[in-house]
């Protein structure tokens, strides 16, 4: 009991320095800590990751591990490993937990057809399609890089150090928590490791100025644009 409270008081400490410095420890790799699930069973911290599983029976309806911290301008890098490449999963971000276990705000999304791809979650659905539609720099059911920049109404998001989407979204949300998901349906497994927030970060990134990214952005459509079924 010690040593965890221990734990518990040094990663509060942590967390607040870094945040101070810009960049947040927000997950301790130990324990979820600062995290909640009105499902807990389906989340567990393995080898230093968080994992979302339900082992080999099916994931009943979405289900979401919130970040407690709310964030607005930031940049958040993370390894995601999905198995098997059929499934569904998600990290949510500028978005809010709803009463019947969903989630309202951005996702950018993870599964076959939807990897790199800007989702609205239970709003305007999809928002931007993959530039990498094919997936060529994606590497199946093994780890791959995500990356995601969000400063005022402008996202970016990458895989693998290619930028998948750039969008400005004028009557988006700047503000809300962060949660990684996995979808209702099949049997999965979601590893998210290796996870970095950095808060109000420059507009920088994949050997691109501020200006050079800003010519990326397409602007997003105020309904949404049909996307296969999920």
């Amino acid at each position: 009991m010690g040593s965890l409270f221990l734990v518990k008081r040094l990663f509060l400490f942590f967390s607040l320095v870094s945040f101070l410095q810009g960049e947040e420890v927000f997950f301790n790799g130990q324990d979820l800590t600062g995290w909640n699930a009105q499902d807990m069973s389906y989340w567990s911290v393995e080898k230093g990751a968080i994992v979302g599983t339900k082992g080999t029976q099916k994931i009943i309806g979405n289900q979401f591990l919130w970040y407690q911290e709310k964030v607005q301008d930031f940049r958040l890098t993370l390894q995601v490993k999905q198995v098997p490449f059929a499934a569904n999963a998600g990290i949510q971000f500028r978005s809010k937990p709803l009463v019947n276990r969903s989630a309202l705000g951005y996702q950018a999304d993870i599964g076959k057809g939807w990897w790199g791809a800007l989702y609205h979650e239970h709003g305007r659905r999809i928002l931007a399609k993959s530039k990498d539609i094919k997936g060529q720099h994606l590497k199946v059911e093994q780890w791959n890089q995500y990356e995601i920049l969000a400063v005022g109404h402008r996202i970016w998001l990458a895989i693998n150090g290619k930028i998948t989407v750039a969008l400005h979204d004028p009557i988006g949300e700047l503000d809300g928590q962060i949660a990684l998901q996995i979808h209702g349906g099949m049997p999965q497994e979601v590893i998210y490791s290796d996870l970095t927030l950095e808060r109000n970060p420059k507009v920088e990134g994949w050997g691109m100025n501020e200006s050079q990214l800003n010519t990326l952005l397409k602007t997003a459509p105020k309904g949404f644009i049909n996307p296969p079924k999920k």
